[in-house]
């Protein structure tokens, strides 16, 4: 888990916004402290140094108790499509 920030209030929309420490990746897992989820990342907006982060929550989370907890972004591996083979690679004999 890697420390993403606190949250700092709850959109009309019922979404939360986190002030970051960084940018997380689109879609990745929110969790409190206890591993618990709270949401997915839907938005990432605002400065560079530390962007406000856009959170749509998951399960059955209180949102106004979850202003000013911290949250942290769960670690993942990402595996990319590896660059497939054509007609072009094949080796003629």
């Amino acid at each position: 888990m890697k420390f993403l920030g606190n949250v700092q209030e709850v959109t009309f929309d019922g979404k939360l916004i986190v002030r970051g420490a960084f940018a997380p990746q689109p879609r990745a897992r929110i969790t409190d402290n206890r591993q618990k989820p709270v949401g997915r990342v839907v938005r990432v907006f605002g400065p560079v140094s530390s962007p406000y982060v856009s959170v749509e929550p998951v399960g059955e989370l209180s949102l106004l108790s979850a202003v000013g907890k911290q949250v942290y972004v769960e670690e993942v591996e990402e595996y990319a499509k590896a660059k497939g083979r054509d007609r072009r690679d094949r080796k003629m004999s």
